[in-house]
């Protein structure tokens, strides 16, 4: 398309008024109210007066309205013939943009492609790692710019792989007994600290419970060396929520379990069986 410019001859408008002459008429004959007192009897007087100054203001703004009117009517005419130019000049806008949008959707489309098929190259030598890195948990969107080379998304995804890697491998060196722990909070929040953190509070949940349970046992054992003393009767007192279990028929939802497993194992087990509010009782 040739050039096209938009030629626009002003000229200056002025507008000549008696203004000077009015101000000082309207100074001189305003004088006179400044310093009126009007009273009970004078009110009429007052009120006409109003209404004579509230009808000049009038006939001055309805003037000032009227003047603009006409002065701004070139403008008004020259303003409606730009917005009709713009309307024809949108056309080809719209059409042209429509394109260049399409254009760019497929492009990010292609882009987002190439990023999983990267992704996915990488993982088949990495199958260990996926389940902890899926792609939309470390995608960038930046990744689908122009200006992102594929090298540079390889190398970012390469880099994450590699992180996780190293921590996963210093999670299992621990040999810890809670190793299930620790990779499962490591999953969660993808930090290494989090999981070591994990794996020693169970290691001393365990702990404590050996704890008690060796002081139980030399309790016990002491009880065994002392001398017998005579036999008396003390009634048995039983905890609520073992009444409830004795009492209960056999047939009213009562299974009995021979559970195999070391101390912390049955510690954890009788507290989910609280949590889920089962009754029972050691046999």
């Amino acid at each position: 398309m040739q050039e096209i410019n938009l030629l626009v001859e002003q000229k200056d408008g002025s507008i000549e008024t008696n203004f000077e002459e009015i101000k000082v008429a309207l100074a001189a004959g305003l004088e006179e109210y400044k310093g009126m007192v009007f009273t009970a009897e004078s009110q009429p007087e007052a009120k006409r007066t109003v209404a004579s100054l509230r009808k000049l203001k009038k006939a001055m703004n309805d003037r000032r309205i009227e003047i603009k009117k006409t002065f701004m009517a070139p403008y008004t005419n020259f303003e409606a013939q730009v917005k009709e130019l713009d309307k024809l000049i949108d056309e080809p806008i719209d059409f042209i943009s429509g394109q260049i949008e399409e254009f760019e959707r497929r492009r990010v489309e292609a882009k987002k492609a190439m990023i999983c098929e990267i992704y996915t190259g990488i993982m088949a030598e990495h199958g260990t790692v996926m389940e902890y890195l899926p792609l939309d948990r470390i995608y960038d969107s930046r990744w689908e710019n122009s200006t992102t080379t594929q090298k540079a998304i390889t190398e970012a995804i390469t880099a994450h792989v590699e992180h996780v890697e190293k921590d996963l491998d210093t999670i299992r060196a621990m040999e810890s007994e809670f190793e299930d722990k620790g990779l499962a909070k490591y999953k969660a929040t993808l930090e290494l600290s989090d999981a070591i953190t994990a794996m020693n509070q169970y290691q001393k949940q365990k702990e404590e419970i050996l704890r008690r349970q060796a002081e139980e046992e030399q309790r016990k054992a002491a009880l065994v060396h002392e001398e017998p003393a005579a036999p008396e009767v003390v009634p048995e007192v039983v905890p609520e929520e073992e009444k409830e279990v004795r009492s209960a028929p056999a047939s009213a939802g009562t299974v009995r379990y021979e559970v195999v497993a070391d101390p912390f194992q049955i510690a954890q087990l009788e507290a989910a069986m609280r949590e889920y509010g089962i009754k029972f009782r050691r046999v």
